[in-house]
């Protein structure tokens, strides 16, 4: 299972049966402003068992104009975690494009669906900085499949431009650990972070390099035309770790 699949799998979850901006207003929408996903070593190791899973999401917190959601994917019979994500949305106007502030009745509703939880906090993601020229780069082209309905790439579509990216610096051996078939690999963490939209038939370019301090952890940016519109971590699961499977 990769973080794409994982996502979509997530998506499952009816995150949208949440009274969502929008529902009853078309001139609102909203904005998936990033995600944080873990991801358990159980999980590879029993994603081609026949197993029960159960798949839960809970309002972990909201802001201004935003609500962070908690999706899990637990092993039905013991309850156990296999995998979380954090995602940020974000209210924006379709018109303006910018964030519109929660409106009381909003705010009531999500207030109430806190009442009695506890408040959780998505890790937050900043990107280092780093010599672009020093960085392994491809270039893609945005396909009509993988937009959505507001005819902007899918979120999730990010992640495989990432992967993708990762997968030829890899065969390519550019990174010091991470080399050959990045499939091989397994991603223990990811945080992504979304900061503008792309559309069919652009041309973007993807950016990745390795942590200096560890290996283990890559990062990627996505370009399109000169201006940073995704930025995102991924990191793995030392190869010792999966030795018995």
């Amino acid at each position: 299972m990769n973080l794409t699949s994982l996502s979509r799998t997530f998506d499952s979850t009816a995150i949208y049966r949440l009274p969502m901006f929008g529902d009853s207003n078309p001139a609102l929408g909203h904005f998936v402003a990033g995600m944080s996903y873990q991801i358990s070593k159980e999980l590879y190791k029993m994603a081609n068992l026949n197993i029960k899973i159960a798949l839960r999401i809970r309002l972990a917190n909201f802001g201004k104009s935003s609500i962070v959601l908690y999706h899990i994917l637990e092993d039905a019979s013991s309850g156990k975690i296999l995998a979380s994500m954090f995602r940020t949305l974000v209210k924006v106007s379709m018109d303006t494009r910018r964030p519109e502030p929660l409106v009381p009745e909003e705010r009531r509703h999500y207030e109430v669906l806190l009442s009695g939880s506890e408040e959780l906090a998505a890790p937050r993601f900043r990107l280092p900085s780093v010599d672009r020229a020093e960085c392994f780069s491809c270039e893609l082209v945005v396909r009509n499949i993988e937009l959505d309905s507001y005819h902007h790439v899918n979120y999730s579509m990010y992640l495989e431009y990432s992967a993708e990216c990762a997968a030829q610096a890899a065969a390519s051996g550019y990174y010091s650990k991470l080399k050959g078939d990045i499939c091989a690999f397994c991603v223990k963490k990811a945080s992504t972070s979304h900061l503008r939209e792309a559309r069919a038939g652009e041309k973007l370019t993807v950016i990745t390099w390795e942590e200096p301090a560890d290996p283990f952890v890559l990062y990627f940016i996505v370009v399109n035309k000169d201006t940073d519109i995704f930025h995102a971590m991924f990191e793995y699961y030392q190869p010792v770790e999966f030795s018995n499977l």
